[in-house]
């Protein structure tokens, strides 16, 4: 027994002398546990989008965005309502406060024949934004070009349900047009953008019988227009289930236009290019996009661009988003040539996607 204490003794004497490595060499027993190594993962490598729109960092817009709640298409009892005495629109020309802008603003709103008889019935609403050139005048362009009569004339033959028709004013005072968008702050931070989703919808909603529902706003433009329907229906899509873009451009952050700028960051939150490519929204609403044959302006993308109606067609299908699509109209882009005469087509499908009573 004392010859084994001594023993272990001396090898406890001789561990100590020698180094770590060579104890463990000699005295496996006495060598401590390695600690196993996690292998290292190899790094992915991943191929850029082939666009030209940059995939970049979007930066909060700062006016906080309300979450999204989607409502569900409500489901209404046909009603027949029988064949109102008045047969006209009700033109109403007004100007309202905007909180978000803290402007005043013009609105025109057409109320569908016997709104004022019908005193229990409630509409859907179909906002209709106008392009670059021009809102300033008594009669704007979608008027011109025969939107008020054929409203009527469409509705009074059972063709286009009864509805609420509102077209904002997207000008700024100095003249410039909004795009209705939130600007960034360097270039004044106007919120048209909320200006339309928010105060004009809800005024719209609190002083005439609306069916408060996303499934019964449409909203639709065309050009500039086209294409801001496109971003506040992909950013407001708890707000409009139906989206019509006609001709729309699709103008990025190049410093051409002066409400948009060079910022691509505070822009891309904006621009339904980069929404599509990195949002599902579009997925949420019914879409259609039109754009004449002999459009020169936006039906083609310039060399090394993909910013035009073809693309952006392109880029539905290529992302599995259903959308209808006309391409095979003659005109160019142009009102009394093309959007006018198509305002029954527009028409006949906003009325066919829109929930009414």
């Amino acid at each position: 027994m004392k010859h084994s204490i001594r023993a272990a003794l001396l090898l406890v004497g001789l561990a100590s002398l020698l180094s770590a490595s060579a104890c463990a060499s000699v005295f496996p027993f006495l060598a401590p546990a390695a600690t196993p190594t996690a292998a290292d993962t190899p790094t992915p490598i991943f191929s850029p989008t082939p666009s030209e729109t940059p995939t970049i960092t979007l930066t909060p817009t700062n006016t906080p965005t309300p979450t999204r709640t989607l409502t569900p298409t409500p489901t209404f009892t046909p009603t027949r309502w029988p064949q109102p005495a008045s047969r006209r629109i009700n033109r109403v020309d007004l100007q309202f406060h905007s909180d978000a802008l803290n402007l005043n603003r013009r609105l025109l709103i057409y109320l569908p024949p016997g709104y004022s008889t019908q005193s229990t019935r409630r509409y859907p609403v179909l906002y209709m934004l106008h392009g670059y050139g021009g809102y300033g005048n008594s009669v704007p362009e979608w008027e011109q070009w025969g939107l008020k009569d054929r409203a009527e004339e469409m509705m009074n033959n059972g063709r286009l349900k009864p509805v609420i028709i509102v077209q904002p004013d997207g000008f700024m005072p100095g003249g410039q047009p909004s795009l209705f968008f939130n600007h960034a702050p360097e270039l004044g931070g106007g919120r048209w953008g909320d200006y339309l989703w928010g105060d004009v919808v809800s005024y719209v909603d609190t002083n005439y019988r609306t069916i408060r529902n996303r499934a019964s706003r449409a909203i639709g433009g065309f050009s500039f227009g086209g294409q801001a329907a496109l971003s506040l229906g992909l950013l407001h899509p708890e707000v409009f289930a139906i989206v019509g873009a006609h001709s729309p451009s699709f103008r990025g952050a190049d410093n051409t236009i002066a409400a948009i700028g060079a910022d691509r960051n505070w822009f891309n939150q904006y621009d339904p290019i980069w929404l599509v490519q990195n949002t599902n929204t579009a997925k949420e609403l019914t879409l259609w996009m039109d754009v004449a044959l002999s459009d020169d302006k936006v039906r083609n993308c310039g060399t090394g661009s993909d910013r035009c109606a073809e693309a952006f067609h392109a880029l539905l299908v290529a992302k599995g988003i259903p959308h209808e699509w006309h391409d095979q109209w003659p005109g160019g882009h142009e009102g009394p040539t093309y959007w006018g005469p198509h305002l029954p087509d527009y028409l006949d499908w906003y009325s066919s996607k829109l929930v009414g009573q």
